[in-house]
């Protein structure tokens, strides 16, 4: 989520505030309040046999500041995030 976002011609500036999840039924009615978790999420979620939601991510902090350029950055490590229902 961006914080104090400003959208132009399709892209949008601001300060990244996290990642929001929130649990929504089949219906689209909201069963939880928005979590946020400091890592973005990217590629594909793992979902684990007691609920937990799992994913990889390079640990890097984005910045929206300015429209990005393509570049992207350079790490050499990588980090598992989870979150517990």
């Amino acid at each position: 989520m961006l914080k104090n976002a400003k959208c132009a011609s399709g892209t949008c500036t601001g300060t990244f505030t996290g990642t929001h999840l929130r649990l929504i039924d089949w219906n689209g009615k909201f069963q939880s309040a928005d979590k946020v978790v400091a890592a973005r999420m990217t590629g594909d979620i793992a979902v684990q046999k007691d609920g937990t939601l799992m994913w990889a991510y390079v640990p890097v902090t984005p910045s929206y500041a300015t429209a990005l350029t393509g570049a992207s950055p350079a790490s050499t490590s990588l980090r598992i995030a989870r979150v517990t229902p």
